[in-house]
């Protein structure tokens, strides 16, 4: 399988989890061993490869996380969006919707 970006490498998915300066500030780095957890307990080492990224260039709604192949940007995420990702977009294949990245409504 391949995305974008190349080869998966035999996994089906490429998570990328921001560790910007602003993601990292909002608790980013303290989710990677709650990621890692929920990937094990779900049954999906083999099949997610998790990397930390630079800057995914979305800072007002960090956390970020990206799925591959897609891509698939989740913002705002905390432990409990980790756990809904992982069984309901790594585990079931369904976009998980709640966490999807929307910009906010500028005023003008």
């Amino acid at each position: 399988m391949t995305d974008r970006f190349g080869d998966l490498a035999g996994s089906r998915y490429r998570v990328h989890l921001c560790f910007g300066p602003n993601c990292s500030e909002r608790g980013s780095k303290q989710l990677w061993p709650k990621l890692e957890a929920a990937i094990a307990d779900a049954g999906l080492t083999g099949e997610v490869e998790l990397l930390a990224t630079t800057c995914r260039n979305r800072c007002d709604y960090g956390p970020s996380l990206n799925v591959y192949p897609g891509p698939v940007f989740y913002n705002g995420i905390d432990a409990e969006a980790v756990h809904e990702i992982v069984q309901e977009h790594l585990g079931q294949g369904r976009v998980c919707q709640r966490w999807v990245f929307r910009p906010k409504l500028s005023r003008s």
